[in-house]
């Protein structure tokens, strides 16, 4: 007889350690971004979690000194180019409830690149 297996809800969480690695990212932009995708959570955006880390990790490092270009994210995170942007876009209204005061105040979002 097969036994069931139980399988945990997938949360954009889970992947972020290893793409901000794989990113070479520093600990406060980690630290901001997995914050940023515990906040995303909240809201009502239905893409892939997957989708949704890149996205993530793709507005973070545009507010840092260490800048990541799309293909980099792409490549790190498995997520098309175009994907990243259809759901930064989505995230983009959210940035200020999204993106911890810590890491970048109101008037640094203004430098976020519109979608």
């Amino acid at each position: 007889m097969g036994q069931s297996m139980e399988m945990g809800t997938i949360h954009a969480g889970d992947f972020l350690r290893r793409f901000c690695s794989t990113l070479g990212m520093n600990n406060t932009a980690v630290k901001a971004a997995q914050e940023a995708v515990q906040r995303s959570e909240e809201l009502d955006i239905r893409r892939s979690p997957i989708s949704i880390a890149a996205a993530v990790i793709y507005m973070i490092t545009q507010l840092s000194e260490d800048k990541k270009p799309l293909k980099d994210i792409s490549l790190a995170t498995g997520v098309a180019e175009g994907t990243i942007r259809n759901s930064y876009k989505d995230l983009y209204p959210y940035a200020a409830r999204l993106i911890p005061n810590s890491y970048a105040k109101e008037e640094d979002l203004k430098n976020l690149c519109t979608p």
